[in-house]
């Protein structure tokens, strides 16, 4: 037990040593706003059939860049953008952008338009994945499908430096994710005779349960593209003698 206990602190103290000659640097973003790093995000359009999903980008913008900016409650920029008689989702002009900037005292603008959404859930045909038999002698089956549910979003970002109204950032950006489930088919029945293969027709509806879940990380996916030139990056390098 001694002897274990010490071979533990022997390597703790060699982990300790290499690690020592090390920090984590932290490089400024390929982007830079300049100023004090405060940034407004503006509502973004939304020209897809989903009420809500302008807004959940919009959050999930600002939640991203508020590790590293200062990020105006979108109240405050509601306020703004309504004394300068924007409409919700309407971009600004290189002048009304720099009037913004003046009245929010930030040094960017983000704006954008969420451009498309789709959530398709299908389904695979059954097959077979158990066997048994019945009290007659005869074999039966039971079934399985897989269900796969996918989310995609777009969204198109910019941002627009507040000093001329000018255009820094531009990018369209899409993310995607899947979620896939298996179910055993137990309707109308849970085994299945041999000359009674079940067929897509006795599938049950698609389940959209997944849904909030890819949603989500689809978001998530999608603001981590337009935000990574936005962002800073970091090493971890030796720290000299």
């Amino acid at each position: 037990m001694k002897r274990r206990l010490l071979l533990l602190l022997v390597l703790a103290a060699v982990l300790l040593t290499g690690c020592a000659g090390y920090e984590r640097v932290q490089h400024p973003p390929r982007v830079t706003v300049g100023g004090s790093n405060t940034i407004a995000v503006l509502f973004f359009d939304n020209l897809t059939d989903d009420y809500a999903i302008s807004h959940e980008v919009e959050q999930e913008i600002i939640q991203t860049l508020s590790g590293y900016y200062r990020v105006l409650p979108p109240s405050e920029v509601e306020w703004a953008t309504v004394r300068l008689g924007l409409m919700r989702g309407q971009a600004p002009d290189a002048s009304q952008a720099v009037r913004l900037g003046q009245m929010l005292g930030v040094d960017a603008l983000v704006v954008g338009e969420v451009t498309a959404y789709y959530q398709p859930v299908t389904q695979t045909p059954p097959y077979p994945t158990g066997r048994t038999m019945n009290k007659d002698g005869r074999i039966l089956y039971q079934y399985e499908y897989m269900e796969n549910t996918k989310v995609m979003v777009t969204f198109t970002g910019r941002v627009m430096e507040t000093r001329s109204g000018n255009v820094i950032h531009r990018m369209r950006a899409k993310g995607e994710h899947s979620s896939d489930r298996k179910e055993i088919l137990r309707w109308p029945r849970e085994w299945w005779p041999a000359d009674r293969k079940p067929s897509s027709w006795d599938l049950p509806q698609p389940s959209y349960a997944q849904v909030p879940y890819a949603r989500q990380n689809a978001i998530r996916h999608a603001v981590s593209v337009f935000t990574e030139a936005l962002m800073p990056t970091y090493t971890w390098e030796r720290v000299a003698d």
